[in-house]
């Protein structure tokens, strides 16, 4: 109960959070496109308020320059008549004036004298032409000046009113207002909608901002909008969209607790599971040299412990990994760990093997060459010291090809044999098309002998078909002294069976290598003769 308990909390849990996830993914998309969209309208605002500015500037300095043409040099009648049929036809024009050298205002378009104002440092335009803010004395209201210089000849002067910079069109955008200043190089403000806003700086924190510079002229335009307005402008969407996202955390905690209820169910995925967390590991049956007792190496056998110290065997989960494909995850797995286990004894030891068992499909392409190259490739395990082993229990749809890969192997120094030799699919054909280093027999025809008279029969029939083919033979599933001293005697060379060891953890294993060594001996360790054990 407890248990059913525990595992009902992390599935609430992880619903929980697999229903928060696309909560928040959805929500921050909506965010970033109103963010985009707000943006995009605030950047057309300062675009369309950029060009105006620009095509007024550019009009008045057009006209300032014509106006130098036609030798206005004294505040006389003639003079006052052409500033003032100027000024009626130009739109963006509020005053025309003419300035002495020492910046005197002479004379305006209508004669009298100006209203009293402040100019900002000028800044230029080009040699001749200058620009600066005006600000009235008796008025708050701002205009921009543009002079033309004329040297030694009274300088021309334009004011353009401010507030005929700014475009008329939708400055309030919905709920709130855009606030929009205009900026003259050096932080004079020429114009700002509101008026309010000429001298607030810009919190961006609470505010997107967007801001723009005139390539010909020397301002630029700022646009601002609340961000606080901005969501209230777009509330109905952010709220279609979290409810949206509502029902898909909802459809996505239904899914994943379907998910989970059947994966705890799927045999393949409890074994997926098993090899990712490492619960797939190696035990290593020693294979032991008859003519000398010594070690000459073990076959790396799959065993999966689970979390709680329980041993599945083989048989249960072998099949099923070949039936999935998860046999070349858990090869690769197996070799890795065998190699971080093994590493420091093997590569002390040149001559001892290290066998693994590889299924059929490994020789459909080349990537167990690949993984081979990968795993034990500047490993202190030499590649000469890999045997690999394929069994006859599953065929080989393509001989060509694994010939092909079993040469690429062997190219690297590692042998290759045939296992279960005689009980599967392959039958001599494997021995003559393969090119393989090794055999070994089945422990099916090793229980046989002294009980079916074709066993032995059978044996000395490999042994002799092996020996003129120059391969090695092994003996597999060897139980009894009256097996050993048999095989011995039929010249096969290496067996591993319980009556030598079982398959055995890699500490245990490890540990047997070591003992192997006689202190009193000066042979190297891997030298040592086996006692052989009933």
């Amino acid at each position: 109960m407890r248990r059913l308990r525990y595992r009902w909390a992390l599935y609430v849990a992880g619903g929980l959070l697999l229903a928060a996830v696309p909560f928040i993914a959805i929500d921050q998309a909506l965010q970033v496109h109103v963010e985009r969209q707000a943006h995009a309208k605030l950047d057309s605002t300062a675009a369309r308020t950029l060009d105006l500015i620009e095509s007024r500037l550019n009009q008045t300095a057009t006209t300032l320059v014509d106006l130098g043409a036609l030798g206005l040099d004294a505040c006389n009648d003639n003079a006052l008549a052409i500033m003032r049929r100027v000024v009626f036809a130009s739109m963006p024009l509020k005053e025309l004036s003419l300035i002495s050298p020492d910046g005197r205002v002479l004379c305006t378009h209508i004669g009298a004298a100006p209203e009293e104002r402040t100019l900002s440092h000028e800044v230029n335009l080009s040699p001749r032409i200058a620009v600066a803010v005006a600000r009235f004395r008796d008025r708050n209201e701002r205009a921009v000046q543009l002079r033309l210089d004329r040297a030694a000849k009274p300088s021309i002067a334009a004011l353009i009113p401010s507030q005929t910079l700014l475009p008329d069109a939708n400055l309030e955008g919905g709920n709130g207002s855009r606030r929009v200043r205009v900026i003259l190089d050096g932080g004079d403000v020429v114009a700002a909608y509101p008026e309010s806003e000429e001298g607030t700086k810009s919190d961006k924190s609470d505010s997107l901002v967007v801001q723009r510079h005139s390539e010909r002229f020397p301002l630029g335009v700022t646009v601002e909008r609340d961000r606080a307005t901005i969501a209230e402008e777009y509330r109905d969407l952010l709220m279609i969209g979290r409810f949206a996202a509502i029902l898909i955390g909802m459809l996505g905690f239904g899914l994943a607790w379907l998910w989970l209820e059947r994966d705890r169910t799927d045999p393949i995925a409890e074994l997926r599971r098993a090899i990712e967390d490492g619960e797939i590991i190696p035990f290593y049956q020693p294979l032991v040299d008859l003519r000398t007792g010594r070690i000459h190496g073990a076959e790396v056998l799959a065993r999966w412990r689970k979390s709680d110290g329980t041993l599945i065997p083989p048989n249960r989960f072998i099949p099923l990994a070949e039936e999935s494909g998860l046999i070349y995850e858990m090869t690769r797995s197996l070799m890795a760990r065998a190699r971080d286990e093994m590493a420091p004894v093997y590569g002390v030891r040149p001559r001892v093997k290290l066998g693994f068992n590889l299924f059929a499909g490994h020789f459909i392409d080349g990537k167990i060459v690949d993984d081979l190259k990968d795993i034990f490739g500047g490993s202190p395990i030499a590649f000469d010291q890999i045997v690999l082993e394929v069994t006859e229990r599953s065929p080989l749809t393509d001989l060509t090809e694994a010939r092909h890969i079993i040469a690429q192997l062997q190219g690297l120094g590692a042998r290759v044999g045939i296992d279960d030799v005689g009980t599967g699919h392959g039958g001599l054909s494997y021995l003559l098309k393969l090119g393989v280093d090794l055999i070994k027999i089945d422990k099916m025809f090793v229980d046989a002998l002294g009980t079916e008279r074709y066993s032995q029969t059978i044996i000395e029939t490999l042994v002799e078909l092996a020996r003129n083919m120059r391969m090695e033979v092994v003996a597999e599933g060897v139980e009894t002294f009256e097996q050993v001293e048999y095989l011995r005697v039929k010249g096969i060379t290496v067996a591993q069976g319980y009556i030598f060891a079982p398959p055995l953890p890699g500490g245990s294993y490890t540990a047997l290598l070591e003992a192997a060594a006689k202190p009193h001996s000066g042979a190297g360790e891997e030298d040592q003769p086996l006692a052989l054990s009933a």
